[in-house]
């Protein structure tokens, strides 16, 4: 058995608090860097989250077509099409309008208007990968879960 705790001080029981149906939320996490994307994928895991790895934009949108997350974790660099096109076509379409997107990135985004694309498309966060160890990226994603649901009862 996990133990509890997380690093920074939060524990898998406020994600518990979070479930829908029953079940923990669910992150699908869009990295074409699979061993990049399974390392966040333990930390999610054992932070309480259910997790599903995709390694493009048109894979997302497949496993969109058979079940919508309750968060979205985008790198910006995809095979196919950037992190940033993925959001700007999720946000047309009905099943991700408001679906709550952090963007996790080796990227700057500081060039060519990277940043400011994602945010004017409504993502939540944009992290550096090497900054956002897996422990804080589950703190973000429990803290913007816990603030939709407020937000939204």
């Amino acid at each position: 058995m996990l133990p509890a705790a997380m690093p920074g001080g939060r524990d898998s029981t406020e994600v518990s608090k979070l479930a829908t149906g029953g079940q923990a939320p669910l992150v699908m996490l869009v990295d074409d860097d699979l061993a990049i994307a399974e390392m966040y994928m333990l930390g999610l895991e054992h932070a309480g989250f259910r997790v599903r790895l995709l390694a493009d934009a048109q894979a997302l949108f497949r496993a969109l077509a058979e079940e919508v997350p309750d968060i979205l974790v985008l790198d910006w660099q995809l095979p196919g099409m950037s992190g940033a096109e993925a959001l700007e076509l999720l946000r047309r379409d009905g099943r991700g309008a408001t679906l709550p997107v952090f963007m996790l990135s080796n990227y700057l985004g500081d060039q060519n208007g990277g940043v400011d694309r994602v945010f004017a498309a409504g993502a939540l966060a944009w992290l550096r990968k090497p900054l956002t160890p897996p422990s804080v990226l589950a703190e973000r994603l429990t803290e913007a879960l816990s603030a939709r649901r407020r937000n939204t009862a």
